[in-house]
Protein backbone atom coordinates (compact mmCIF):
# COMPACT_ATOMS: atom_id res chain seq x y z
CA UNK A 1 0.00 0.00 0.00
CA UNK A 2 1.38 3.25 -0.63
CA UNK A 3 0.94 6.28 1.67
CA UNK A 4 2.03 10.18 0.78
CA UNK A 5 4.29 11.40 3.39
CA UNK A 6 4.75 15.02 3.50
CA UNK A 7 7.51 16.97 6.48
CA UNK A 8 6.71 20.44 7.15
CA UNK A 9 7.16 22.71 10.55
CA UNK A 10 5.33 21.69 13.48
CA UNK A 11 2.22 23.70 14.38
CA UNK A 12 0.81 24.87 17.32
CA UNK A 13 -2.20 22.74 16.80
CA UNK A 14 -0.19 19.53 16.78
CA UNK A 15 0.65 19.74 20.49
CA UNK A 16 -2.08 18.23 21.69
CA UNK A 17 -1.53 15.59 19.24
CA UNK A 18 1.90 15.04 20.40
CA UNK A 19 1.04 15.50 23.80
CA UNK A 20 -2.02 12.38 23.27
CA UNK A 21 0.93 10.50 22.02
CA UNK A 22 3.03 10.54 24.66
CA UNK A 23 0.84 10.82 27.69
CA UNK A 24 3.18 9.20 29.99
CA UNK A 25 6.50 11.34 29.05
CA UNK A 26 6.45 14.73 30.51
CA UNK A 27 9.99 15.21 30.06
CA UNK A 28 9.38 14.81 26.13
CA UNK A 29 6.47 17.04 26.24
CA UNK A 30 8.26 19.50 27.52
CA UNK A 31 11.11 19.31 25.29
CA UNK A 32 8.48 19.51 22.06
CA UNK A 33 7.32 23.07 24.00
CA UNK A 34 10.44 24.17 24.34
CA UNK A 35 11.50 23.89 20.92
CA UNK A 36 8.42 24.72 19.34
CA UNK A 37 8.85 28.42 21.49
CA UNK A 38 12.72 28.83 21.45
CA UNK A 39 13.51 31.19 18.46
CA UNK A 40 16.68 29.40 17.98
CA UNK A 41 15.01 26.11 17.99
CA UNK A 42 13.05 23.86 15.10
CA UNK A 43 10.23 21.07 14.82
CA UNK A 44 9.11 19.24 11.67
CA UNK A 45 6.51 17.14 11.94
CA UNK A 46 5.89 14.29 9.26
CA UNK A 47 1.97 13.01 7.86
CA UNK A 48 1.21 9.84 6.47
CA UNK A 49 -1.98 10.55 4.70
CA UNK A 50 -2.66 13.37 6.80
CA UNK A 51 -2.03 11.48 10.29
CA UNK A 52 1.07 12.95 12.53
CA UNK A 53 3.66 10.17 12.48
CA UNK A 54 6.50 11.67 13.94
CA UNK A 55 8.24 14.66 14.69
CA UNK A 56 11.67 15.96 15.11
CA UNK A 57 13.16 18.80 17.09
CA UNK A 58 16.71 20.46 16.74
CA UNK A 59 18.56 23.63 17.98
CA UNK A 60 21.39 25.70 15.86
CA UNK A 61 24.05 27.91 17.84
CA UNK A 62 26.65 29.55 15.52
CA UNK A 63 28.01 27.13 12.78
CA UNK A 64 26.69 23.63 14.92
CA UNK A 65 23.42 22.57 15.16
CA UNK A 66 22.14 19.73 17.69
CA UNK A 67 19.30 17.18 16.48
CA UNK A 68 17.89 16.60 20.25
CA UNK A 69 14.56 14.33 19.88
CA UNK A 70 13.50 12.18 16.96
CA UNK A 71 10.32 10.47 17.21
CA UNK A 72 8.19 8.14 15.19
CA UNK A 73 4.47 6.94 15.58
CA UNK A 74 4.70 3.02 16.43
CA UNK A 75 1.36 3.52 14.24
CA UNK A 76 4.15 4.12 11.58
CA UNK A 77 7.32 2.44 12.31
CA UNK A 78 9.64 0.94 9.13
CA UNK A 79 8.08 3.05 6.44
CA UNK A 80 10.57 5.97 6.28
CA UNK A 81 9.14 8.39 8.45
CA UNK A 82 12.40 8.57 10.75
CA UNK A 83 15.04 8.80 7.47
CA UNK A 84 12.94 11.64 6.34
CA UNK A 85 12.52 13.48 9.26
CA UNK A 86 16.33 13.60 9.23
CA UNK A 87 17.29 14.16 5.85
CA UNK A 88 14.78 17.26 5.97
CA UNK A 89 16.17 18.84 9.16
CA UNK A 90 19.70 18.45 8.64
CA UNK A 91 18.87 20.27 5.12
CA UNK A 92 17.61 23.33 7.59
CA UNK A 93 20.30 22.83 9.79
CA UNK A 94 22.65 23.48 7.27
CA UNK A 95 20.52 25.95 5.82
CA UNK A 96 20.97 28.00 9.01
CA UNK A 97 24.74 27.92 8.28
CA UNK A 98 26.04 24.57 10.51
CA UNK A 99 29.20 22.99 9.22
CA UNK A 100 28.49 20.59 12.09
CA UNK A 101 25.97 18.84 13.30
CA UNK A 102 25.84 16.78 16.45
CA UNK A 103 23.32 14.50 18.50
CA UNK A 104 23.81 11.39 21.39
CA UNK A 105 22.18 8.65 20.15
CA UNK A 106 20.47 6.27 22.19
CA UNK A 107 21.97 2.45 22.80
CA UNK A 108 21.98 0.20 19.15
CA UNK A 109 20.52 3.48 17.39
CA UNK A 110 24.24 4.64 16.00
CA UNK A 111 23.52 2.49 12.74
CA UNK A 112 20.58 4.53 11.98
CA UNK A 113 22.65 7.48 12.23
CA UNK A 114 25.60 6.81 10.11
CA UNK A 115 23.51 6.58 7.18
CA UNK A 116 23.57 9.95 7.18
CA UNK A 117 27.05 10.59 7.67
CA UNK A 118 27.12 10.79 11.65
CA UNK A 119 29.95 9.07 13.23
CA UNK A 120 30.59 8.13 16.66
CA UNK A 121 32.83 11.04 18.35
CA UNK A 122 32.59 9.04 21.99
CA UNK A 123 30.47 7.09 24.65
CA UNK A 124 29.09 8.51 27.75
CA UNK A 125 28.36 7.39 30.51
CA UNK A 126 25.88 7.96 33.67
CA UNK A 127 26.79 7.64 36.83
CA UNK A 128 24.13 6.81 39.79
CA UNK A 129 23.69 5.21 43.34
CA UNK A 130 26.97 6.85 45.10
CA UNK A 131 28.73 8.23 47.96
CA UNK A 132 29.09 11.91 47.28
CA UNK A 133 31.41 14.16 49.16
CA UNK A 134 29.66 17.21 50.66
CA UNK A 135 30.82 20.49 49.04
CA UNK A 136 33.59 22.91 51.57
CA UNK A 137 35.00 25.25 49.31
CA UNK A 138 34.44 28.87 49.83
CA UNK A 139 35.39 29.76 46.07
CA UNK A 140 31.92 28.26 44.74
CA UNK A 141 29.59 31.13 44.75
CA UNK A 142 26.14 32.07 42.65
CA UNK A 143 26.20 33.18 39.32
CA UNK A 144 26.46 36.63 39.01
CA UNK A 145 25.65 38.70 35.56
CA UNK A 146 29.31 40.13 36.53
CA UNK A 147 30.40 36.06 35.43
CA UNK A 148 28.99 35.42 32.43
CA UNK A 149 31.17 36.57 29.88
CA UNK A 150 34.08 34.00 31.58
CA UNK A 151 31.79 31.33 31.52
CA UNK A 152 31.10 32.04 27.84
CA UNK A 153 34.54 31.56 27.47
CA UNK A 154 35.09 28.96 29.03
CA UNK A 155 32.30 27.06 27.68
CA UNK A 156 33.73 27.78 24.05
CA UNK A 157 37.40 26.22 24.85
CA UNK A 158 35.54 23.23 26.42
CA UNK A 159 32.71 22.55 23.82
CA UNK A 160 34.18 23.81 20.37
CA UNK A 161 30.61 25.86 20.20
CA UNK A 162 29.12 29.30 20.85
CA UNK A 163 26.36 28.40 23.02
CA UNK A 164 25.77 31.35 24.74
CA UNK A 165 22.10 31.90 23.92
CA UNK A 166 21.24 28.19 25.57
CA UNK A 167 23.67 29.17 28.50
CA UNK A 168 22.10 32.48 29.06
CA UNK A 169 18.66 30.80 29.08
CA UNK A 170 19.24 28.21 31.98
CA UNK A 171 21.72 30.06 33.60
CA UNK A 172 19.31 30.04 36.79
CA UNK A 173 20.61 28.33 39.97
CA UNK A 174 24.08 28.27 38.31
CA UNK A 175 27.23 28.33 40.50
CA UNK A 176 30.97 29.51 39.34
CA UNK A 177 34.24 28.74 40.89
CA UNK A 178 36.18 31.97 41.39
CA UNK A 179 39.77 32.73 42.34
CA UNK A 180 40.47 35.71 43.18
CA UNK A 181 38.62 36.98 40.19
CA UNK A 182 39.25 34.21 37.84
CA UNK A 183 36.60 32.01 36.96
CA UNK A 184 37.63 28.57 37.05
CA UNK A 185 34.84 26.66 36.62
CA UNK A 186 30.86 26.64 36.22
CA UNK A 187 27.80 24.78 36.39
CA UNK A 188 24.40 24.72 35.23
CA UNK A 189 22.26 22.20 36.84
CA UNK A 190 19.02 23.30 34.99
CA UNK A 191 20.85 22.57 31.50
CA UNK A 192 19.90 19.08 30.26
CA UNK A 193 21.08 16.56 32.71
CA UNK A 194 23.30 19.19 34.63
CA UNK A 195 26.69 21.24 32.87
CA UNK A 196 29.61 21.42 34.59
CA UNK A 197 32.79 22.62 33.45
CA UNK A 198 36.39 23.18 34.63
CA UNK A 199 39.60 24.06 34.08
CA UNK A 200 41.19 21.19 36.68
CA UNK A 201 39.57 18.15 38.70
CA UNK A 202 39.70 20.06 41.78
CA UNK A 203 37.67 22.75 40.63
CA UNK A 204 35.41 20.32 38.70
CA UNK A 205 34.94 17.38 41.24
CA UNK A 206 33.91 20.23 43.84
CA UNK A 207 31.20 21.94 41.61
CA UNK A 208 30.19 18.31 41.49
CA UNK A 209 29.45 18.14 44.94
CA UNK A 210 26.86 21.57 44.42
CA UNK A 211 25.21 19.51 41.67
CA UNK A 212 25.28 15.71 42.98
CA UNK A 213 22.34 16.92 46.34
CA UNK A 214 20.26 18.30 43.42
CA UNK A 215 20.24 15.11 41.20
CA UNK A 216 21.28 11.89 41.96
CA UNK A 217 23.80 11.15 39.03
CA UNK A 218 25.95 12.87 36.39
CA UNK A 219 26.63 12.13 32.92
CA UNK A 220 30.47 11.71 31.76
CA UNK A 221 32.46 11.60 28.30
CA UNK A 222 34.34 8.43 28.47
CA UNK A 223 37.84 8.99 28.38
CA UNK A 224 37.87 11.18 31.60
CA UNK A 225 40.31 9.54 33.53
CA UNK A 226 40.39 11.56 36.60
CA UNK A 227 36.70 12.03 36.99
CA UNK A 228 36.10 8.44 36.22
CA UNK A 229 38.40 7.73 39.10
CA UNK A 230 36.95 10.05 41.51
CA UNK A 231 32.91 8.55 40.55
CA UNK A 232 34.12 4.99 41.12
CA UNK A 233 36.19 5.52 44.14
CA UNK A 234 32.84 7.28 45.73
CA UNK A 235 30.99 3.63 45.04
CA UNK A 236 28.58 4.73 41.70
CA UNK A 237 27.61 2.58 39.09
CA UNK A 238 28.49 3.39 35.74
CA UNK A 239 25.96 2.85 32.70
CA UNK A 240 26.01 3.43 28.93
CA UNK A 241 24.01 6.89 28.49
CA UNK A 242 24.40 7.08 24.59
CA UNK A 243 27.26 8.47 22.15
CA UNK A 244 27.86 11.59 20.70
CA UNK A 245 28.02 11.59 16.99
CA UNK A 246 29.01 14.18 14.36
CA UNK A 247 28.16 14.96 10.68
CA UNK A 248 30.64 17.48 9.17
CA UNK A 249 33.29 19.45 10.89
CA UNK A 250 34.00 18.48 14.26
CA UNK A 251 34.16 21.15 17.02
CA UNK A 252 36.72 21.38 18.93
CA UNK A 253 35.38 19.40 22.18
CA UNK A 254 37.68 18.82 24.97
CA UNK A 255 36.31 16.08 26.94
CA UNK A 256 38.20 16.35 29.81
CA UNK A 257 36.90 20.02 30.88
CA UNK A 258 33.78 18.29 31.65
CA UNK A 259 32.48 17.42 34.74
CA UNK A 260 28.71 16.94 33.93
CA UNK A 261 27.72 16.49 30.24
CA UNK A 262 24.27 17.72 29.50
Amino acid sequence: MDFTLSIERLQRADLDTVYALLPDEPEMQGAVLWHFFTPYAHVLKATMDGEFAGYICAIVHGDTGWIRELFVNPLWMDLGVGKALTTAMVEWMEGQGTTGQLLIAREDTEGFWEKFGFENDGALLRYEDGLFINASKDEVTNMEPEHMMAVLHMDRQASGEDRGELLREHSYLGSVYVEGSRVRGFSLPLLGHGLIVADSPEVGLELQRWLLPIQPYVILPVGHLAAHAHMIQRKYVAEPAGTRMVRGERPAFKLQMFYAHP
